[in-house]
């Protein structure tokens, strides 16, 4: 069955190479003559970390820091967030941002919150930096953070790189980014044990991508009013409220910050590769990679998704809305497979579709899809395909009795969210 699985991927990858005229991903990306320039600004920040930042907890803080060019309300605002540190009033961050056509004198806002497990993080302070030419070259800077009640406790440290934009990046329209795009992993061992015989983690990630708003502007997928799953979920019924509180209990519970989740990076298609298939192919560097399939929902405030596996989602309703928190709007949904395609320079390749009952986002939204990934990774080969394509659907549904026989060899006879599951006796698991 895997082999035969094996060769309808390739015959699909081949399609679609012959198809959209998918070029190395190396080539895609020319290199601009625009040698236009700006009395903007493009920045390379780094947030270094703080200094005795107030107390958030009885005796000390978990602090990270948000970042906006701009009000922080706005959706349109390009915002940054940190990874946390634990128990310190002195966090190290080495946080690094990078900004593109920056007006002269654009404040930029840094907020110093504290994560909190259990309830709302709570803010601890802000600081402010003005941008423009007082920063030209690379400086390093002590702010000052002033708390909630008005009183000053405690620095920032940033170092700036400033200098004049040029070429695309004087002839954009607006102040835009580079990224990096950070992830958070997140480690729930309990789900882990639902899934495999041998290993007790189970990963769930949150990617924060760049150009959302400049792809897909203000558009969204409203939960699809013609599933009937999407209609016990959203409905407004007092049943429906209980299965929207389960869902944001499972979401919490996966999606927790703790001192095992890890932060990062992933400025390169290989890294994103590293992200999802180190620990996997450290195990088994044989492993075909077509085989893993990850749930996604993407919703403004990022990327959530996780690896589908059979035995532990069988308690969800709804494996979308689980990953979008109950939102009743999301960007797009669907499914994702990552691999090296070893037939086409072994270049990491991103298979993403709009498989998801709950949202049932549009297929001639895919090229936007597909832009996001490339701007975000620009040496991604990404690949965007219906859920009703012929061919995908025939693979979704090998994969899926492979899975099914996976589970059952297993036998897990618990649920790890018994007592607030959100899945009915009757209604089955979306396709």
């Amino acid at each position: 069955m895997l082999s035969s699985l094996h060769n309808k991927f390739s015959s699909l990858i081949h399609h679609y190479r012959e198809k959209y005229a998918v070029k190395d991903a190396s080539l895609s990306q020319e290199s601009s003559k625009n040698v236009v320039t700006s009395k903007n600004w493009d920045y390379e920040i780094l947030f270094k970390g703080a200094e005795d930042v107030p107390v958030g907890d009885i005796l000390t803080s978990d602090p990270y820091l948000e970042a906006y060019l701009g009000p922080p309300t706005d959706p349109a605002t390009l915002a940054y967030i940190t990874g946390v540190h634990w128990s310190t009033l002195n966090p190290v961050w080495n946080a690094k941002w990078s900004l593109l056509n920056v007006p002269e004198g654009t404040v930029l806002e840094m907020n110093i919150m504290d994560k909190d497990k259990m309830k709302e993080d709570t803010p601890l302070g802000k600081a402010f930096l003005e941008l423009g030419s007082k920063l030209d070259g690379t400086l390093e800077h002590v702010l000052e953070i002033t708390k909630p009640d008005g009183k000053q406790r405690g620095h920032v440290l940033v170092q700036t790189k400033g200098y004049r934009s040029a070429g695309e990046s004087a002839a954009l329209t607006k102040p835009s980014t580079r990224g990096p795009a950070r992830y958070s992993r997140h480690t729930s061992y309990a789900a882990g044990v639902l899934i495999w015989e041998n290993k007790y983690e189970f990963y769930a990630y949150r990617i924060r991508l760049y150009h959302l708003i400049d792809v897909f502007g203000s558009d969204r997928q409203h939960w699809n009013v013609k599933y009937e799953n999407s209609k016990r979920i959203f409905a407004d019924t007092y049943e429906s409220l209980n299965i929207r509180n389960a869902i944001h209990s499972q979401h919490s519970y996966l999606y927790r910050h703790g001192h095992n989740t890890i932060y990062g990076e992933p400025a390169t298609a290989a890294d994103l590769g590293k992200l999802l298939h180190g620990d996997r192919l450290k195990n088994n560097p044989e492993q075909d990679l077509k085989m893993v399939v990850f749930t996604y929902s993407l919703i403004p405030k990022g990327l959530y998704f996780s690896e589908t596996g059979a035995a532990f989602f069988q308690d969800f309703m709804s494996k979308h809305a689980m990953h979008a928190n109950r939102a009743t709007e999301v960007i797009y949904a669907g499914e994702f497979r990552l691999f090296r395609d070893e037939s086409h320079h072994d270049d990491w390749t991103l298979m993403i579709d709009n498989n998801s009952g709950t949202y049932a986002p549009k297929k001639e939204d895919l090229p936007r899809l597909k832009r996001v990934f490339e701007l975000n990774f620009p040496d991604l080969v990404v690949i965007g395909l219906d859920h009703e394509d012929p061919q995908l659907k025939e693979i979704r549904e090998e994969t899926e009795k492979i899975e099914a026989e996976m589970a059952a060899k297993r036998k897990q006879g618990f649920s790890l969210f018994s007592g607030m599951t959100s899945r009915a006796e009757d209604v089955e698991d979306e396709a």
